[in-house]
């Protein structure tokens, strides 16, 4: 009795060693981290107003990074919440209504700052 519980605790703990195996395959990680596509796209234009901020373009970079933040509400409130991804945090509701306002709040930040003289 005790060599089949033994066996079978090894065969258990084998399976469980290859799933974590497969896990952690790059294979895999890339495809989990390209099923984000969304979230990557709304970084990647936040990334590129930030850039252009840090060239010392202020509203021209601020008004990339509003965009970038009203694209992932359109994201948000067009796919289904099994494709969005990480930029499902909480109700649809919830979500649309927090970017919504710091988008709109980002965007009017970067219409009313005085250009430079």
């Amino acid at each position: 009795m005790n060599t089949r519980a033994g066996s079978h605790r090894a065969a258990a703990s084998s399976r469980w060693a290859a799933a974590a195996e497969r896990r952690l395959m790059p294979a895999s990680w890339l495809r989990a981290v390209f099923r984000q596509w969304p979230l990557l796209l709304v970084l990647a234009v936040i990334a590129v107003g930030t850039v252009i901020v840090a060239d010392n373009h202020f509203r021209r970079g601020t008004f990339i990074i509003a965009g970038g933040i009203c694209l992932a509400v359109v994201l948000r409130a067009v796919l289904p919440s099994g494709i969005a991804g990480l930029l499902k945090v909480r109700s649809r509701a919830i979500d649309l209504l927090t970017l919504g306002f710091l988008g709109a709040g980002t965007l009017i930040a970067s219409l009313i700052v005085p250009p430079p003289s």
